[in-house]
């Protein structure tokens, strides 16, 4: 009996396994794939045309709808970068990632997790750190410095994240723009006796 024949048969005895191989091997290439291509960019400023950041970017994203409030995501893993010349800052690279546009077709908001995957706390802990310190320099100011201060790596802000209790703070330029930034507690499943957090990121013309 020939090679072929053997293999033949122990494929038809073995289907759910022979599947499960497959599939395995199919999201294993499609893992190698990802993390082989690179980070794509969406670089956007709040208020511009669509067609503008579609231009600048190097990501694809889809076009707007006339006439209506909408939303659309970019196709491949990317980043943002906000291209204000004076306010502008970098995110890590975002699996949610939603760019929203108003029924003139302008940009009218950004929301955002800022990473790939739910991270330990300090990880996620460093993004945030990294985050306000680029509005800082860049010249945006915390709105609310007494109520909802800015993230800190202190022993209080920790002890409480551990809690599972969300923080959150927020940011402006001053009649431009705004941010609210969150940390919470995410349950993940790959994961199950780690404790993981999730950012939570939203931008767009002052609303309060």
């Amino acid at each position: 009996m020939t090679v072929h024949n053997n293999l033949f048969q122990w494929i038809r005895r073995h289907k759910i396994l022979a599947v499960f191989a497959a599939t395995l091997l199919v999201v294993g290439a499609c893992k190698a794939a990802e993390m082989l291509t690179p980070t794509k960019e969406i670089a956007l400023i709040i208020g511009e045309p669509w067609k503008d950041m579609q231009v600048r970017s190097t990501a694809e994203i889809g076009p707007v709808y006339e006439g209506r409030h909408w939303y659309r995501q970019p196709k491949q893993l990317s980043y943002m970068r906000f291209a204000d010349p004076i306010h502008g800052f970098k995110t890590p690279a975002a699996k949610f990632f939603t760019v929203g546009f108003d029924d003139k077709g302008n940009i009218d908001g950004v929301r955002m997790s800022p990473q790939v995957e739910p991270l330990p706390l300090q990880e996620a802990l460093e993004i945030v750190l990294d985050l306000q310190n680029q509005w800082r320099k860049s010249g945006w100011e915390v709105m609310y410095p007494d109520e909802n201060p800015p993230y800190e790596n202190s022993a209080l802000l920790v002890e409480k994240m551990t809690r599972c209790a969300p923080d959150s703070t927020y940011w402006e330029v001053k009649g431009k723009y705004q941010i609210m930034l969150i940390m919470a507690c995410y349950k993940d499943e790959r994961y199950p006796d780690e404790q993981r957090f999730l950012i939570s990121l939203s931008m767009g013309k002052p609303w309060h």
